[in-house]
């Protein structure tokens, strides 16, 4: 399972907490449904390596029979007119292939234990044993490492593929983090501009109850203001409800359940934007952006697999060679017909069983050998063919999609840099237009004291500019998202993280 680290851990246990920006990342990056699903692909890819390295496994193969047959005979030296045969057969093996394209059986040792009551064979029990070594080398089809390595260099690539993804989907958890924090604080923001509403309305209905006590204003303006202090209420409500959901989004991102208590830091702190120059803009993006390095790496295996399909096409043509020692031992044979064939004939060193049979293997005195070649020539190739037009069509496929990825890359940096400047400058005219509606308030709180201002203007004044400082509150909170968003179209956004990703 691939590991983050961060520079901060810490466990959300606590019943209530509030989070940083920091640590709402590094807890989502930690919890993150998204990211633990692809941790667990990541996983799962990693072990199609050790498969395709199976190919390269050695096997130890064994081997024991049993054979016991009683057949009818006319042979003269046969016992009552029929042949009677038993044999214990045991072998062994290390068998396996290599990257070479050799097929190998190295101490392939057997040893047969032969018994018979046919008179002609002077040796029953007979131990016969064999160690032999065999190769077999492809020169044509699955020769050479490229070829053979294919598939393993393939499982590594998906392997890097789906590290890449996880990477893709930790970037994009950090953006989503980022959004739904901001989107709290400008709710909490709206919420606390509420409260403040409702505040400035109570005090002009206190003020405005006592003058209608005193016959100095109409009943009109004590009713406007108590109008206002009740849609103002309703608007706490549903500044609520728009916080709590907001909570609810960003717990869902963070992995925490909807059940814990959280709350986040409402001062709206600016991001830094760094300049950057057109030029560099699309430099840092394509040397970056994951989605290029993912494609590029896809592109690479249909070449692999390009390379091996060609080379499926061809014939096959082998070239195999065999080594072999011989042992033999045994026992005088009781049913042998001495009477017809003389004295059985049998070399001292041969007549101690099972013993002489293996120790005369260490002499390497029987020796024999064999070498050839095969030649498979297909008359229709149907399959390997079919399967190479396939990997061609993917090559071209990858390519246009690299090409693809490159355009649309190169697009979305520039696009995402345009709207940090825009946000930018919006910043300035939503902070130009709260300074002006901060003094239109100012200034009707001052005719309004003299007598002069209407309680419906001074609660018109008062109602535009908390929406001026709500609409430069979502500008603030616009600009950060942007600016995570830029970082995001440029791929840099786990390196500005400090986020290590290692396997």
């Amino acid at each position: 399972m691939l590991r983050k680290t961060l520079l901060l851990f810490f466990v959300f246990t606590v019943s209530s907490w509030a989070i940083s920006l920091e640590q709402a990342i590094q807890l989502g990056l930690q919890n993150n449904k998204r990211i633990l699903i692809q941790e667990a692909e990541f996983d799962s890819t990693t072990s199609f390596i050790k498969e395709a390295r199976g190919l390269y496994d050695t096997y130890l193969n064994t081997e024991i029979s049993f054979e016991d047959s009683v057949l009818p005979s006319t042979s003269a030296f046969a016992k009552n007119n029929t042949l009677s045969k038993k044999s214990t057969i045991y072998s062994s093996s290390l068998d396996g292939y290599l990257p070479t394209g050799t097929t190998y059986s190295l101490f392939n040792f057997d040893l047969e234990k032969r018994e018979t009551d046919l008179g002609t064979d002077a040796m029953s029990p007979s131990w016969i044993s064999n160690l032999s070594f065999k190769v077999k080398q492809n020169l044509f089809k699955d020769y050479g490492l490229s070829v053979n390595n294919a598939k393993i260099l393939i499982a590594k690539g998906n392997a890097e593929v789906s590290q890449i993804e996880l990477e893709k989907v930790m970037s994009s958890v950090i953006l989503e983090v980022e959004t739904r924090y901001w989107d709290s604080v400008y709710a909490k923001s709206n919420l606390d501009l509420a409260y403040s509403s409702l505040e400035l309305a109570e005090v002009i209905v206190d003020q405005n109850t006592i003058e209608v006590e005193l016959g100095t204003l109409p009943r009109i303006s004590l009713l406007q203001a108590q109008a206002e202090a009740a849609y103002r209420k309703v608007e706490i409500v549903l500044a609520e409800n728009l916080f709590n959901d907001s909570l609810d989004s960003l717990k869902l991102v963070l992995g925490v359940p909807l059940n814990q208590t959280i709350s986040v830091d409402s001062s709206i702190k600016i991001k830094k934007l760094q300049r950057v120059e057109s030029d560099d803009i699309e430099f840092i993006a394509l040397n970056n952006r994951p989605e290029i390095r993912q494609e590029s790496i896809q592109l690479n295996n249909s070449e692999e697999l390009l390379k091996y399909y060609s080379n499926q096409t061809l014939p096959d043509f082998d070239i195999e060679a065999m080594i072999n020692y011989s042992g033999l031992g045994g026992s005088k044979n009781s049913d042998y017909s001495s009477a017809i064939l003389g004295s059985p004939r049998i070399a001292s060193q041969y007549d101690d069983g099972f013993s002489d049979s293996v120790g005369s293997l260490r002499s390497l005195d029987n020796l024999s050998w064999a070498i050839g070649a095969k030649l498979k020539i297909p008359l229709s190739n149907n399959i390997a063919e079919s399967k190479l037009e396939v990997a061609n069509a993917q090559k071209r496929k990858h390519l246009i999609m690299l090409e693809q990825v490159l355009e649309q890359v190169h697009l979305q940096a520039r696009s995402s840099y345009r709207d940090v400047l825009s946000n930018l400058e919006n910043i300035e005219v939503s902070r130009r237009n709260l300074e002006l509606h901060q003094e239109i308030l100012d200034n009707e709180e001052e005719r309004f004291e003299v007598g002069v201002a209407k309680t419906k203007d001074l609660l018109e004044a008062q109602r535009d500019l908390i929406k001026a400082q709500i609409h430069y509150n979502k500008s603030l909170t616009d600009y950060n998202v942007s600016i995570t968003s830029f970082d995001h179209s440029l791929g840099v956004l786990i390196n500005k993280n400090k986020i290590v990703i290692d396997n």
